[in-house]
């Protein structure tokens, strides 16, 4: 990309600055992204730019947008892949080079993120926390100045507190709908859920079933093992429900060691293989407690919206519970269809 005179740049910095703060002042990563997408190259006067979220625990680099054309949309890498995007996060400080292929970070091959010419990895942090890291590659080698640097680096601090606003908006939404243990549709949730398919499978007469899932001897469980293995059980029970669900079926913690599934479009017979195959696979899991292995069982009940007889959600979850029952009755590590007119347990 050409380079633009400094008394040009000069001119337009400071509004571009303003202007781009404006457009970064979203709490959403996609809009984010956007923006960036859109104004970056040209505010920069750069060819190519790639940002990455990092994450401190999984010590992970995540792409979340550039401009470059040989560059797949989203995919991640080990923080120890990249020497370059490695230095600036440990060190805290932005690694530069006017030219990439004569710089110490070049390992004799072809790299996608950066080419020939200047480069600047700059970490993106917020309270001496990285964020992310900003990437600006360009393949004119003509040197930037103290100025051209000091603005990238200003723009980067509004960058690394837009996106840190986004994480933590989307973060506090996440917790707003799921279970803080099992990270699954919470209570709350699913009744707003619930509702919503029940009133879509009334006025386009399409299927709803609900599976109502229950650890067995659960109280016994945290009895020996202690809550903490209780609670890794239900995390895995939690994991294999999402791993189970379709693309618009929903899994949610009912309460304690329940859990419910929501499933559109699916009769009895549909939602009780569902839940067998969840049940036989909670069933095979095994977990380690006072020197020995051992496993769980559940029972499930199934109950599906019949038009004529169930006029609320309430009572479709009552009829599920009281298949649950007469599971736990049956004998447990089973799944039992409800079927309206049974009495229901008191």
């Amino acid at each position: 990309m050409p380079r633009m005179s400094k008394n040009k740049w000069d001119q337009r910095r400071y509004q571009e600055l303003i202007d781009l703060h404006k457009a970064l002042s979203l709490l959403s990563l996609e809009g984010i992204s956007a923006v960036l997408v859109r104004q970056l190259p040209s505010v920069f006067s750069i060819d190519y730019f790639t940002l990455f979220l990092y994450d401190k625990d999984k010590r992970e680099l995540s792409l979340l947008c550039h401009n470059h054309p040989k560059i797949e949309n989203s995919f991640s890498l080990p923080l120890s892949s990249s020497p370059v995007m490695g230095a600036a996060v440990l060190s805290g400080q932005y690694v530069l080079d006017q030219d990439f292929r004569n710089s110490r970070y070049y390992q004799g091959s072809e790299n996608t993120l950066f080419k020939k010419g200047f480069f600047v990895s700059i970490p993106l942090m917020i309270e001496k926390e990285t964020v992310g890291v900003l990437n600006l590659n360009d393949g004119d080698q003509d040197l930037y100045d103290t100025g051209d640097l000091d603005f990238i680096l200003s723009l980067s601090e509004f960058i690394s507190m837009s996106i840190s606003n986004a994480v933590l908006y989307e973060q506090t939404k996440k917790l707003a709908v799921t279970d803080g243990l099992t990270g699954i549709s919470n209570r709350p949730n699913m009744e707003k859920s619930m509702l919503s398919e029940f009133e879509r499978s009334i006025r386009y007469n399409v299927p709803l079933s609900v599976v109502l899932l229950d650890v067995d001897h659960f109280k016994d469980v945290n009895d020996t093992y202690g809550h903490q293995k209780g609670d890794e059980i239900l995390i895995a029970v939690a994991s294999l429900l999402k791993k189970a669900c379709r693309a618009n079926d929903i899994a949610a913690r009912y309460g304690g060691e329940e859990f419910l599934m929501i499933l559109p479009q699916s009769n009895a017979q549909g939602a009780f293989k569902i839940a067998e195959r969840v049940r036989e696979g909670i069933m095979k899991m095994s977990f380690t407690g006072n020197d020995s292995n051992f496993s769980v069982t559940t029972s499930c009940g199934v109950a599906e919206l019949d038009r004529d007889f169930i006029k609320n959600t309430d009572q479709l979850i009552a009829m599920a519970d009281q298949a649950l029952y007469d599971a736990k009755n049956g004998g447990r590590n089973k799944t039992i269809i409800g079927s309206f007119g049974k009495k229901m347990k008191k």
